[in-house]
C-alpha cells in the first residue's frame, strides 16, 4: 500500500461511537448554580488573603480607637446604658386588684 491507497483508506474509516457510560465518568455532574452559594469555594492567594485579614484588622483597630463622633454620641432625651448599676436592695411589692362585686 502506497500512501495515496492509505489516505484513501482513512478518509473512509468512521471511529466508533463511544459508549454512553464514558461521559458519567468523564464529564463532570451538572448541579444547578445555586448550589455553589451554599457549597462553593473561592481560591485566592495566601499573600491576598493575609493582606485582606491585615486590612480588615486594621480597619477595625482604627474604628474601635477612635472617639466617638457628634452623630455616634446619645442625643439628648435618649437612653444610655453606659452608667447602668444594678438594683442594691430589691423591695419586691405585691399588688392586688380590689376584688369585683361578690
Amino acid at each position: 500500500m502506497d500512501d495515496q491507497e492509505l489516505d484513501q483508506l482513512l478518509k473512509q474509516w468512521h471511529a466508533p461511537n463511544a459508549p454512553p457510560s464514558l461521559a458519567k465518568k468523564v464529564l463532570p455532574h451538572k448541579t444547578p448554580w445555586w448550589n455553589w452559594l451554599f457549597a462553593g469555594s473561592i481560591r485566592i492567594p495566601v499573600p491576598v488573603a493575609l493582606v485582606l485579614v491585615v486590612t480588615a484588622f486594621g480597619i477595625w483597630f482604627y474604628e474601635s480607637s477612635r472617639p466617638p463622633t457628634q452623630e455616634q454620641q446619645a442625643a439628648p432625651g435618649s437612653v444610655s446604658l453606659a452608667d447602668f448599676q444594678p438594683v442594691r436592695q430589691l423591695e419586691p411589692r405585691i399588688a392586688r386588684r380590689p376584688h369585683e362585686g361578690n
